[in-house]
């Protein structure tokens, strides 16, 4: 199976519009781009588990695959507009959320074809083999991180992210997770509780303890920050495309 970024950065994504700092410049030239962060598991059929939604262009990249679930983390715009165009899907898709009434525009008005089911802390959903667990976090929004658990791997997505219980922090720990990509969207310089920074999320990473740790949900004043400072990263920032085998 395959685990995917189709994107690692904030709201804006990088480059972000008319922006001419150093990192932006830097993208423009390389003709590369990062979107808002979601992700996307293929299972050994071809069809695929997402991660959030909030790349507008999700009926375009999967448009004749199968999507068995979409999993929210929350109904913030950034990690659900790939769902005003893909709930005109011909076929009913199942997307799991957290229990949040508000929603995000019409989406829970005009579901069309997609179901939303909520999906308790900590609950387990099973889909094609694989287990996957919602974890409650710390945000602005009500919101779950998920624990995957395949075959062979087990791997924690835990995107918008300003901090978590105990209780949330001792199941991971417990998990012996082999991958753990975690919110760091700010610099350190950048006091704020909806999102952690590279050193708060650098500590949570080293109380989880998983084997391999990586940085998303960065903004190019993020990374910017990074560059000016000279820093170098024990857990680094990973790009759009990022993918492993799991």
């Amino acid at each position: 199976m395959k685990f995917e970024f189709l994107g690692t950065a904030d709201t804006g994504g990088i480059p972000l519009h008319l922006c001419s700092c150093e990192v932006c410049e830097e993208a423009r030239l390389n003709q590369t781009s990062n979107r808002s962060t979601s992700a996307f598991l293929e299972l050994d059929d071809g069809s695929v588990i997402l991660l959030d939604a909030g790349c507008d262009s999700l009926m375009d990249r999967f448009n004749t695959t199968t999507i068995r679930a979409v999993f929210l983390t929350h109904f913030h715009a950034d990690h659900v507009l790939g769902l005003i165009r893909l709930r005109k899907s011909a076929q009913k898709i199942i997307c799991y959320t957290p229990d949040d009434t508000e929603g995000f525009g019409d989406l829970l008005v005009h579901k069309n074809n997609i179901e939303y089911r909520i999906v308790a802390p900590f609950e387990t959903v099973e889909i094609a083999g694989v287990k996957i667990v919602a974890v409650p976090l710390l945000h602005s929004k009500v919101t779950h991180g998920f624990v995957l658990f395949t075959c062979k791997k087990r791997v924690a997505y835990l995107t918008d992210c300003g901090g978590m219980s105990e209780e949330s922090l001792l199941f991971l720990k417990e998990q012996h997770l082999d991958y753990l990509f975690l919110d760091a969207a700010y610099t350190p310089s950048f006091d704020s509780d909806k999102h952690l920074n590279w050193e708060s999320a650098h500590a949570l990473i080293e109380r989880i303890n998983p084997e391999y740790g990586y940085l998303i949900h960065a903004s190019c004043h993020t990374l910017l920050g990074l560059k000016k400072r000279g820093v170098s990263l024990t857990y680094p920032y990973i790009e759009q495309g990022f993918s492993l085998e799991v």
